[in-house]
């Protein structure tokens, strides 16, 4: 069997530096590659996805999966039905502005001075905590904050402050093809609620949620591929099958 193409687009950083782990996790099943964001271009979630639009592949079906921050863009992408797209999967993501589990305020609400607050003094600790929790430790602050310090600090406060104006949740009702959410059981950065505008919008959206921290592709590389393939083979396939049908 062909092994099928995963886009996968990456969180925050946006360099996928921190995705080797799952990468390796999804073959031989899924032929995965991730799409690097520039480092030093302040692009909004409209001119990301038309970065990422002309790398879509032409030739095959493909699954496109949106990691938190990029989410919006997967959904923006997915909501054109551009050729061979036969899955979309929301990773510890969201439409709108999130808000952390427990807290009353969401990222929209963030004043924008605190989206301009340089990445790169907040300390690497308290950033692995906010990401891995349980599951940091010294390899992962390292890392951590070295794809932090590969990215321009500008470029970084320009996603965070447009994660606070962020809606995709119109565009969720262009999508027609199966979607999957992975939800993290421990996440702090994205609540439950974000899942609950997903499904408002795509009843039909499955939901798998796992022992994990918010970097869900990180922290259980294999937990996750295990679900996407699951996943699949269940909706994705079939539907891929009776689409093709005369």
């Amino acid at each position: 069997m062909t092994a099928m193409r995963c886009l996968v687009l990456p969180g925050m950083d946006g360099t996928g530096a921190l995705l080797d782990e799952f990468v390796a996790a999804m073959a031989p099943r899924f032929d995965t590659q991730v799409i690097a964001y520039p480092r030093d271009r302040r692009l909004g979630y409209a001119e990301l996805a038309e970065f990422v639009h002309p790398q879509l592949p032409t030739d095959r079906p493909y699954l496109l999966l949106g990691e938190s921050f990029s989410g919006p863009v997967a959904i923006a992408l997915a909501a054109q039905r551009p050729p061979h797209l036969a899955g979309l999967v929301l990773c510890a993501s969201f439409a709108r502005a999130p808000r952390p589990p427990g807290s009353p305020w969401s990222a929209a609400m963030l004043p924008r001075w605190a989206t301009k607050l340089p990445v790169s003094r907040v300390p690497g600790w308290l950033v692995a905590q906010m990401m891995l929790g349980r599951w940091s430790d010294a390899r992962w602050r390292a890392r951590i904050r070295a794809t932090l310090n590969a990215v321009q600090p500008a470029v970084l406060a320009h996603r965070l402050d447009a994660v606070r104006g962020v809606d995709a949740t119109a565009a969720l009702g262009e999508i027609d093809l199966p979607m999957l959410y992975l939800r993290a059981a421990h996440d702090r950065l994205v609540g439950r609620d974000s899942l609950s505008v997903i499904q408002q919008a795509r009843p039909q959206t499955g939901c798998v949620k796992l022992d994990a921290p918010h970097f869900v592709l990180q922290a259980v590389p294999a937990q996750a591929a295990s679900a996407i393939q699951q996943w699949c083979d269940e909706a994705v396939e079939s539907n891929t099958v009776s689409t093709h049908l005369p």
